[in-house]
């Protein structure tokens, strides 16, 4: 599993539907009225070591834009903030078999204009602080 992969976890466990969900820069979104949600990975932020982690990183740091676009501002409104309201009390906990210490809203969500269709796009920001991927 991937970090995108875990946030598309934690949307879906929140009710939001895997089939409104689209993942990276790329992701071709169907016809309709929406509301979506696409994930794009962002610039992260240099991992941490510890004394007894010095092979690998104690922790990983990456980051991700949450967008919700849909034919109505309303429901994108409403959709970006269930999954800002999924993320925010994610703390000390695992998902999908991976431990994640902390999830940091970088501000409330906004309104970042029309996409190229005319759908409003509401949009927020997020840091996480996790441990890595085990690679054995």
């Amino acid at each position: 599993m991937t970090f995108t992969d875990d946030l598309v976890t934690i949307f879906v466990a929140a009710g939001i539907p895997d089939t409104d969900i689209f993942v990276g820069a790329k992701a071709a979104l169907p016809e309709g009225p929406g509301p979506f949600i696409t994930i794009k990975e962002t610039p992260g932020s240099p991992p941490e070591g510890t004394h007894n982690s010095t092979d690998i990183p104690a922790y990983v740091r990456p980051s991700a834009q949450i967008m919700a676009r849909g034919e109505e501002y309303t429901a994108a409104r409403l959709l970006a903030q269930q999954a800002y309201d999924a993320l925010f009390p994610i703390r000390n906990q695992f998902i999908n078999g991976t431990w994640w210490r902390q999830v940091t809203m970088k501000q409330e969500p906004f309104d970042l204009a029309e996409d190229e269709k005319g759908r409003p796009r509401i949009v927020f920001n997020i840091d996480v602080v996790k441990r890595p991927r085990s690679t054995s």
